[in-house]
């Protein structure tokens, strides 16, 4: 495999390796995670992370389906797998933000809030790409 092909599986394990890394400096940081005054660094690494793994998923899963598909085949079940990992990567959120009432002030919540709205924004691009055929 070319170096320029492992390029989109790098970057989405490495976007998601920081995003996971971001997380314990984020607790140690301490408050406030999210405010209108104020905005953790380590909180815009994790998004930053997750952002890129999210993107870059769709390319990486399309480079692993082989076989005897052809391309057009290729990308609809790797934009299909997309979805599948951006709904989990939301139930998660979804899971984390609800034990804490989704507060920015509360190291789950700030983080919930941060993954949910980066996943509803991958799969609305998932649904407009989908649309556009």
């Amino acid at each position: 495999m070319k170096q320029s092909a492992r390029a989109p599986a790098l970057v989405a394990l490495g976007g998601g390796a920081i995003a996971l890394v971001s997380i314990p400096l984020l607790a140690a940081a301490g408050r406030p995670f999210l405010s209108l005054e104020s905005l953790s660094p380590w909180l815009v690494t994790y998004a930053t992370g997750l952002f890129a793994a999210l993107f870059a998923a769709p390319f990486a899963l399309h480079q692993r389906i082989g076989g005897m598909l052809e391309a057009d085949a290729r990308w609809e079940r790797a934009i299909l797998w997309w979805a599948a990992v951006t709904a989990g990567v939301l139930a998660v959120g979804v899971l984390a933000g609800l034990g804490s009432g989704f507060d920015s002030d509360t190291l789950a919540g700030a983080l919930a809030l941060v993954t949910v709205t980066e996943a509803v924004l991958v799969l609305a691009t998932v649904v407009v790409w989908m649309i556009d055929g």
